[in-house]
């Protein structure tokens, strides 16, 4: 009797724990688990300020640590002698904690400094944001284009791309000229992290490529003691990558005038720096390197030839430097011909980003259409709306209503792919618009 009174509450409780759960889940939205990426993203500061912590903490409370941990905070090889300094594989930990402070610099500035100030100015979620992004760039390019150009103007090749190589193959290096190396390296390092966990722009891959060639370059152009021809390719690009988010910054703060100067400068800039004394360095180095470094191999001590043959084993001696960096070095073609390649790759990535530009230029002067050749700004004005309660009225307005309330009825967030009508706007401001400045409406 016990058994058959159980069985239909049994059967009872369990119907309505299915309801319940049932109706639980429909209604409750599913929880979007976090990826290791946005974790890196939204964790930056405390990530990095950990890390050094610790390092510091492990400098100071154990010295017997401390010639393993010194090689993090100072330059390492420096040669009382002669009062400068060499290079070593201690000069990795350099770069390394040198990107780790980039990256805590950055976040700080961009989330405790330049998006607030920007917010105070009055600009929307997405373009303080990117107006942040700016601004860090402005600060490193700033002080770090000054530094190359300062070194660049007080050394022997300055105006003369051919006595970059008399140097060489002297080892040697000032200590200025060794941090400003390590730290252009550190910073590349550092972007190639940024630009793998924050949101991928439409050239990400191109991005991503010319980062890890100019790792790879300037890498080994260390290694080989290629230390003024690396100063004047820094020097040479530096200075566009300082113009273009200066225009950019004076784009979001509405300074129209300003920006379209900023612009055109910048677009000068570009094609004499990277596309004309580039092009000289790049001759210079098929040209004159021949004629100053005689090929064979030299010590990597005394800087003297130890051998006319140029090409001791198949491929060995192309690694040698990297084994030991108080070996043998060796000049011949081979090795020309894999930096120039280098180069020539950084200056084939340039081509393409100035035709984007060129092409855009085009496009408005025949069509009247423009499409934007970069996505800095996709996106923003669809996340404006949703960001936004009660209100964007007027015909200036980018979005639909009529479509926004559409996805929004279907699901759907995806913004799509828009041509922008230019209207009665000069070709000039809407070509400006497209690559930095004013952005038409």
């Amino acid at each position: 009797m016990a058994t058959d009174v159980s069985s239909p509450v049994s059967q009872s409780v369990s119907e309505l724990n299915a309801c319940v759960s049932t109706s639980t889940s429909h209604h409750r939205p599913a929880v979007k688990e976090t990826t290791f990426r946005e974790w890196m993203l939204h964790n930056q500061i405390g990530i990095t300020l950990t890390t050094l912590a610790m390092l510091l903490a492990v400098h100071h409370l154990y010295p017997s640590l401390n010639p393993y941990t010194t090689p993090f905070f100072q330059l390492s090889y420096y040669q009382p002698a002669s009062g400068d300094y060499v290079q070593g594989w201690d000069d990795v930990c350099f770069v390394a904690s040198s990107a780790v402070v980039f990256i805590a610099i950055r976040a700080i500035l961009i989330d405790w400094v330049l998006r607030p100030i920007a917010q105070h100015w009055g600009l929307k979620r997405k373009a303080s944001l990117r107006l942040a992004e700016q601004g860090w760039l402005c600060l490193y390019y700033g002080f770090i284009c000054s530094l190359g150009m300062y070194i660049w103007s007080n050394s022997d090749h300055w105006g003369n791309f051919s006595k970059i190589w008399d140097q060489w193959p002297a080892r040697n290096v000032s200590g200025l000229m060794k941090w400003y190396l390590l730290v252009q390296l550190a910073f590349w390092a550092q972007q190639l992290l940024v630009i793998n966990i924050e949101e991928r722009r439409k050239d990400h891959y191109q991005m991503l490529t010319h980062h890890v060639i100019t790792i790879a370059l300037f890498g080994s152009a260390y290694v080989y003691g290629f230390y003024n021809v690396s100063n004047v390719v820094l020097s040479l690009m530096d200075i566009v990558d300082l113009l273009l988010p200066t225009a950019k910054i004076l784009k979001y703060l509405k300074y129209e005038t300003s920006c379209n100067i900023a612009f055109v400068v910048f677009m000068v800039t570009w094609l004499i720096t990277r596309h004309v004394y580039y092009p000289k360095l790049c001759w210079s180095i098929y040209r004159d390197v021949p004629a100053k470094m005689s090929y064979g191999c030299y010590s990597g001590t005394t800087a003297e030839m130890i051998s006319t043959n140029g090409y001791p084993s198949a491929w060995s001696y192309l690694v040698s430097p990297f084994k030991d960096l108080n070996g043998p070095i060796c000049m011949n073609r081979t090795v020309k011909w894999i930096f120039l390649s280098c180069l020539l790759a950084l200056q084939l990535l340039s081509l393409i980003w100035f035709t984007m530009v060129i092409r855009v230029a085009v496009g408005v002067i025949r069509t009247g259409n423009a499409e934007e050749p970069r996505s800095d700004d996709e996106g923003e004005e669809e996340e404006e709306y949703f960001a936004e309660k009660d209100g964007l009225n007027g015909s200036t307005h980018a979005i639909d209503s009529s479509n926004v309330d559409w996805r929004r009825a279907n699901g759907s967030s995806a913004v799509r792919p828009r041509r922008v009508r230019l209207g009665d706007q000069s070709d000039r401001k809407a070509l400006l618009g497209r690559i930095g400045c004013d952005k038409p409406t």
